[in-house]
Parts: structure tokens; C-alpha cells; sequence
């Protein structure tokens, strides 16, 4: 049986989850080179949502879809401001 291609919004959506979870990895590594890793992935991450927000009609995203994007962004922009507070 074949597994049905998941949406670029699915993508995306991955892709926030996946940033918060590096953000929180950073927040524990102890090594402040693991730290770095982790909160550069984050920014990668970030990043590339950003990216598919600039034309979100080409991406074939939805009204609700850019929203929830637009809200996970600022979350995810937040986070890694105060992350970058805290280590200063």
C-alpha cells in the first residue's frame, strides 16, 4: 500500500515542532558547542517556514494554514530570543 505524499503545509508544520524541539535541546546540552548545534538547526528551521510565508499561494497554503505558520514563527522567534538572552 502506498503512503500518500504529505502536505507542504504537514512539512512546515513539522518543522516548527521540530524547531521547539531544538530550541529545548539547546536549553539542556551542556556544552555550549551542542547548545550552538542546536539552536542554528532551530534557525534553519525557522527559516524555511519563513521562506514558503513569503509566496505561501505558491506553496498551495491556506488563509488558516499561513495563520498557524505566522503564530509557530513568532513562537518559535521568541523562543530563540530569550534562549540567546539566558546565555548571554
Amino acid at each position: 500500500m502506498a503512503h500518500a505524499m504529505p502536505s507542504w503545509f504537514g512539512f512546515l508544520a513539522l518543522e516548527a515542532d521540530l524547531a521547539m524541539t531544538f530550541i529545548d535541546c539547546a536549553r539542556l546540552h551542556t556544552n555550549p558547542g551542542e547548545s550552538a548545534n542546536s539552536v542554528e538547526n532551530a534557525r534553519r528551521a525557522l527559516a524555511e517556514i519563513q521562506r514558503s510565508l513569503v509566496k505561501p499561494t505558491a506553496r498551495g497554503l491556506s488563509m488558516n494554514e499561513v495563520s498557524y505558520l505566522e503564530r509557530r514563527s513568532g513562537e518559535i522567534e521568541s523562543a530563540l530570543v530569550a534562549l540567546t538572552r539566558k546565555s548571554n
